[in-house]
């Protein structure tokens, strides 16, 4: 279960006055954590369409997103037992099809963002904060105590992550091998700034993809 915020053992730089912010981005050490972007769709549309409970409302707030599939994909990848009932109006809303949603992200339609799949170079503004360490989710418990080795953080095992095997690979498989390569290639043209900034590489997923 997670946190709540209040819960949370630390506080969000906008709680600080703009001298202390400025401070603590001068002189404090800086980590930001990452995920290859193929991999946090997946995990984005996993988590908000097909496990999220109806009072997120997602499949409700998305539904347009089946616009971007044809009429005889949809009723094919549609079935009935996808339905879920959301919202006051009790209406029945399908899941949004893996395809779809990907179609839709490789869009610029506003009514089709959502912060769990922005470009984390514009929710985490690594051009206007220098950030001392790039941590990559696919590494972490490798990349996390070397970090604290750099940083001097010492007497604190108990925060270092547990190595334990990742869902990120599964997903990658079960997911991206039912989309068109003109639907990846407009992500990778979408997500190029994650891919570039966080050294990431669009071409070594497809060779995954295509080599598995």
């Amino acid at each position: 279960m997670r946190a709540k915020l209040d819960e949370v053992p630390f506080k969000r730089l906008n709680t600080y006055s703009d001298e202390e912010a400025r401070l603590r981005l001068e002189e404090y050490t800086k980590l930001i954590i990452v995920r290859n972007p193929l991999e946090r769709l997946a995990s984005a549309w996993e988590d908000k369409f097909s496990y999220a409970p109806s009072r997120f409302g997602y499949r409700k707030q998305y539904h347009s997103m089946l616009e971007t599939l044809s009429s005889n994909i949809s009723k094919i990848q549609i079935g009935h037992d996808d339905m879920l009932h959301e919202g006051s109006d009790n209406r029945s809303y399908p899941i949004v099809p893996f395809p779809a949603f990907i179609k839709a992200v490789g869009t610029n339609r506003t009514e089709w963002q959502d912060p769990h799949w922005q470009l984390i170079s514009d929710l985490c503004a690594p051009c206007q904060i220098d950030y001392d360490f790039i941590i990559h989710t696919e590494t972490i418990a490798e990349d996390y105590p070397l970090f604290f080795r750099k940083a001097g953080i010492t007497g604190r095992e108990d925060l270092l992550p547990e190595v334990r095997q990742r869902k990120g690979d599964n997903l990658f498989w079960k997911f991206y091998k039912q989309i068109p390569i003109d639907d990846l290639w407009r992500i990778k043209e979408k997500f190029k700034a994650d891919y570039d900034m966080f050294a990431y590489s669009f071409n070594d997923d497809i060779l995954r993809l295509f080599g598995h």
